[in-house]
């Protein structure tokens, strides 16, 4: 399979060609946590709690992955023209600044379990459970991670089919192993945690074969150069501290719907979930317009970068009237499906039954964001993240305290979700305004700070 010229040919088709592999691979993913659930949701209302628990934790991972992840693709999609030991030098620096990253964040959280005890109030009964299944999947992130940033690579060196295959096959495989492990061998929330860490390990191979073989990784020098790392400044550093906002918002959710119990938590984390795996054709959609924009821009084509997000966001316009109509209507069997606790599965179909609708404007949201945070504008996206999350939560404390109703927090989420479209409009302007202008003039200032030689 050959990769993918993004300076020329039709942008749909390119971004089709691109987003359909990547909304692949990241769907089978978050099936794969969808698989989990429903294991769980078969098995008892404690480990269902326990992921639920967790989700807030799982976003610091997500943070690492995509900050990393998204560094290097951009780095690798900006730098894929020039010698495969300067390339490869590149990779190796993410891969371990992303292994030492891990290690650090996987400590972190370790040592923080007594404070996530006293937080959410867990019961002595539950707390092994808890504190087990963070410690496993603390350990079995360094293989996720490593294995994220080579498939970054074969996606910035657009080959994004081929790591949608390696990301299909292996996220097949930790579905098998989370059925045998669970619902065959019976060891609950421990078979999740091995099964991630031997689907990493699978990752990680395969994508390394697959570099090494097609020439694009080789023995790079074994001198550490902080500027390899340029990017993870600029694209990096505003992504996980994006996610971390998440964390820490997920957090307060938790926090605010606690008081009425393990039901409630449960439920509202089956349907948070939905809600996650519903937004990622809009986050896939923004990966792929950043991937066009910025192999445009280093070939200073600056109107057809525009194009590219022009086209993209009619796309993810277009996709999220789908969604939203979709997860609306099926929502009582979509929740049936994952969970038999009959009141958790009344707390997931009430959620998605108030904030599903509003998906129609906050995955283009999304794609908005994601495409900022590819192409320079990374703080922006976090500022505008910060505000939404701070909406929430304020506002949702406040509402459920007044009224105090679980509904009212959810109904606080759906009207977020409307107001931060009022930013899509002034992005469109501001793209316009940067890349045509940097089309006619190449000195232009926003070109230079964006495509750095550097980067």
């Amino acid at each position: 399979m050959k990769s993918l010229d993004y300076t020329t040919g039709k942008i749909s088709g390119l971004l089709l060609k691109t987003a359909v592999p990547m909304l692949l691979a990241s769907l089978v993913n978050m099936i794969t946590q969808m698989a989990n659930v429903f294991f769980m949701g078969h098995t008892g209302q404690d480990v269902l709690y326990v992921l639920s628990l967790y989700i807030p934790i799982s976003f610091l991972l997500i943070a690492l992955v995509e900050a990393l992840q998204l560094s290097t693709q951009v780095t690798i999609s900006r730098n894929r023209g020039k010698n495969q030991t300067e390339i490869s030098s590149k990779l190796a620096h993410y891969a371990a600044g992303g292994l030492l990253l891990t290690i650090a964040v996987g400590l972190i959280v370790i040592l923080c379990v007594p404070l996530f005890r006293y937080y959410y109030g867990i019961a002595d009964s539950v707390h092994p459970l808890f504190s087990g299944y963070v410690r496993g999947m603390m350990i079995a992130a360094i293989p996720t991670v490593l294995g994220a940033i080579a498939n970054a690579a074969l996606r910035g060196l657009g080959m994004a089919q081929q790591a949608s295959i390696i990301a299909v096959g292996t996220a097949a495989v930790n579905v098998l192993l989370v059925y045998l492990l669970v619902r065959v061998i019976g060891l609950s929330l421990s078979g999740i945690v091995y099964a991630n860490m031997i689907s990493g390990l699978l990752s990680l191979a395969a994508a390394v074969i697959y570099l090494i073989r097609t020439g694009h990784l080789k023995l790079p020098p074994r001198v550490w150069r902080m500027s390899q790392l340029i990017l993870l400044r600029h694209v990096g550093v505003p992504v996980f501290v994006s996610y971390c906002l998440i964390f820490l918002s997920t957090l307060f959710y938790n926090g605010i719907i606690s008081p009425y119990g393990e039901s409630v938590i449960a439920g509202f984390g089956v349907g948070y979930r939905i809600q996650t795996m519903a937004i990622l054709p809009g986050i896939v959609i923004g990966s792929a317009i950043g991937i066009i924009i910025n192999q445009n821009m280093a070939e200073k084509k600056g109107e057809r970068a525009y194009e590219g997000f022009k086209t993209g966001m009619q796309h993810s316009y277009a996709a999220y009237v789908l969604i939203a109509a979709g997860v609306w209507l099926f929502k009582d069997s979509i929740v049936s499906f994952l969970i038999v606790e009959e009141a958790a599965r009344q707390e997931a179909a009430q959620y998605l039954s108030i904030v599903a609708p509003s998906y129609i404007l906050m995955g283009p949201l999304m794609t908005a964001l994601l495409t900022m945070e590819q192409t320079g504008q990374g703080y922006r996206a976090l500022l505008l993240n910060s505000v939404y999350f701070i909406l929430i939560v304020t506002a949702g404390f406040g509402m459920t305290s007044l009224l105090d109703q679980p509904e009212a927090f959810y109904w606080c989420i759906f009207f977020a979700n409307l107001a931060g479209a009022s930013v899509i409009i002034p992005t469109f302007r501001m793209y316009k305004k940067r890349y045509v202008q940097a089309a006619s003039d190449p000195d232009h200032r926003a070109q230079e700070k964006v495509f750095s030689p550097q980067a």
